[in-house]
């Protein structure tokens, strides 16, 4: 039982440790763009990358505003997706995404509208 217990503090901690960034909500929005973002990983550096998105102008959709955004670390490591200008209630969105020291970038990123 202890042995249990112990395993399942250490899953908590390890799904803790991701740097998955939920802003929004996904509920009865529609897709408007997925990207699979993926950089290799630069030898005794940390990687940042910027990711830019701008929802196209169309008359049906006058006035749209980004409901949600979701970026998932696929590589389950330290690194971390912030947000660092626009996102939720705008047209657009800049994503800084910053790697652990010598590991690669992959981040699934998913806008709502």
């Amino acid at each position: 039982m202890k042995v249990f217990i112990l395993g399942l503090v250490l899953a908590a901690v390890v799904i803790v440790e991701c740097g998955h960034t939920f802003m929004g909500t996904s509920v009865m929005r529609q897709e408007v763009y997925h990207k699979d973002a993926r950089y290799p990983s630069k030898m005794f550096q940390k990687r940042i990358e910027y990711f830019n998105y701008t929802l196209p102008y169309s008359t049906s959709r006058y006035g749209s505003r980004i409901q949600g955004i979701l970026a998932y670390d696929l590589t389950h490591s330290g690194a971390s997706a912030n947000v660092t200008a626009g996102g939720l209630g705008f047209n657009y969105v800049n994503i800084r995404m910053k790697s652990d020291r010598a590991r690669e970038l992959h981040y699934d990123i998913y806008i709502y509208s």
